[in-house]
């Protein structure tokens, strides 16, 4: 009996290993991915972000680029395959996972301001929608940071500080979140149906608007579930494996939503005749009250998370010209 017990035990201690093991390989694979999409998209950076006059835009884009990338080096540093040697008291852990809440809630908020303002672009600046969309972001900020200051005193780790299980009410922070998700994937996709029966949602940059939005959207909606389903079934190390990924998948989704509107816009500049498209605010034009053109005229909507204007709609009023300082002048 004896024996068997210290079998148990001794593959009871194996297998924590194997998922300790498991979950720092997922880390490094999180860190290895992130660090090689900062490489490649570094050059279009530095261009379309870092050479342009600082803006909310330009702040959201570092928060959402850079902190998750941060925050993936700061737990790869903490353990690397058991090897450290760290220890921490329970009041240590808790300590480290309220950081890690805290900042999760800052992307995840981020990220969050960077969807509802390509969605308030599309519906032409709607003062309604934007007070509609103002007070469920609130609630769900309230509500997001209740269940967090619910479930972090209540989180069981183990010895190197993993998550091992979770109360049953940290699913509703995942459930609101993916709500608050599919509302604005909803709007958007709306909004181009409507745009391609008038006419005027067949342009390149449009195209890559709402293709970004979706696979965001997606990758997202993935993530934020099999993490809902790991914290609620799994009482293990691997609880936490996808917390990392939803990090890559946040960064992924909200830099690229703020660089390439950008991009795609000065790839278009190329075929316009007519003025640049920036400006030193989040300023957006009206976009949806557009006519159906005719075919000598250039087609599509240039689209950023600062600036959006509709290149059939070139009014006086909407027409900006950079000056030497970086502003814009009508």
């Amino acid at each position: 009996m004896a024996l068997l017990d210290a079998l148990k035990m001794l593959l009871s201690q194996e297998l924590v290993y194997m998922n300790a093991r498991n979950l720092s390989y997922s880390e490094i694979a999180c860190v290895t991915v992130l660090t090689w999409d900062v490489l490649i998209m570094f050059s279009d950076e530095i261009e379309l972000i870092w050479k342009r006059v600082w803006t909310p835009a330009k702040l959201m884009y570092f928060i959402a680029r850079y902190l998750p990338w941060l925050v993936q080096l700061a737990l790869l540093a903490i353990n690397v395959n058991g090897s450290t040697g760290l220890q921490f008291s329970f009041g240590q852990c808790a300590a480290w996972q309220v950081v890690q809440g805290v900042l999760l809630q800052v992307i995840v908020t981020t990220v969050d301001v960077i969807l509802i303002t390509r969605v308030y672009a599309l519906y032409s600046r709607s003062r309604i929608l934007l007070g509609v969309l103002g007070c469920f972001f609130v609630a769900e900020i309230a509500f997001l940071c209740y269940v967090l200051a619910v479930v972090t005193p209540q989180l069981k780790y183990d010895d190197e500080c993993y998550v091992t299980s979770s109360p049953d009410i940290f699913q509703y922070y995942w459930i609101v979140s993916l709500i608050f998700e599919t509302i604005l994937f909803a709007l958007t996709m709306y909004k181009f149906c409507e745009a391609v029966r008038q006419g005027w949602g067949k342009g390149p940059v449009m195209q890559q608007f709402v293709t970004d939005g979706t696979w965001a959207y997606a990758l997202i909606f993935l993530v934020m579930l099999v993490n809902m389903m790991l914290y609620k079934y799994v009482r293990s190390t691997l609880t936490g494996i996808c917390y990392t990924w939803l990090l890559v998948v946040l960064s992924l989704a909200g830099s690229r939503l703020v660089l390439n509107p950008r991009r795609a816009s000065v790839s278009q500049q190329g075929v316009l005749s007519r003025s640049r498209l920036e400006s030193s605010n989040i300023e957006l034009t009206r976009l949806s009250s557009v006519a159906p053109v005719s075919p000598s005229r250039a087609t599509g909507v240039m689209i950023t998370i600062e600036h959006i204007s509709d290149v059939n709609d070139w009014e006086k009023e909407s027409c900006y010209a950079e000056t030497p300082d970086g502003n814009f002048a009508g």
